[in-house]
C-alpha cells in the first residue's frame, strides 16, 4: 500500500483499520477546504487501499453542511468496497447536529477510538 501525503488529515494504523484524525480543521465549513477534506478521504480508499476507516473528530468542533454531505459519499464509497466506516470522538455541537440530522441512522458512531475499533470486523 501507498502512503500517501494529506493535508488536512493524519493516518495511522491499528489493527488493519485506517484512523483518521483531522489536522488543523476544528471549523469545517469554508467550501475550499471542505473540497480538499474531501478529496483526501476518497484518497484513503483509492491510493492507499484503505476500506476499514474510523474517523475521529475529537479535534472538531463543526461540520457545515457540505461536509456532512463529503461524509455520506465516503460511507458509499466504503460500502461500495465492502468495506467498513466507523465514526467517533464527536463533542456536544457535532452529536446534536448529528441527532438532530438524524445522521446516527447513516453513521455507526461511537464514544472514542478504541470502541470504535472494536466494532470493526
Amino acid at each position: 500500500m501507498a502512503e500517501a501525503r494529506f493535508k488536512h488529515i493524519a493516518v495511522t494504523e491499528s489493527q488493519g483499520v485506517a484512523v483518521v484524525e483531522f489536522v488543523n480543521s476544528q471549523l469545517m465549513f469554508a467550501s475550499e477546504v471542505v473540497e480538499e477534506i474531501g478529496d483526501e478521504l476518497g484518497r484513503l480508499i483509492t491510493d492507499c487501499g484503505h476500506t476499514k476507516i474510523v474517523l475521529d473528530f475529537r479535534n472538531v468542533e463543526y461540520l457545515s453542511s457540505m461536509m456532512l454531505a463529503k461524509l455520506a459519499k465516503l460511507q458509499q464509497k466504503v460500502e461500495q468496497a465492502k468495506g467498513q466506516l466507523r465514526i467517533c470522538g464527536l463533542g456536544p455541537i457535532l452529536k446534536d447536529a448529528f441527532h438532530i440530522g438524524h445522521l446516527e441512522r447513516v453513521f455507526d458512531v461511537y464514544d472514542d477510538v478504541a470502541s470504535a475499533l472494536a466494532a470493526i470486523h
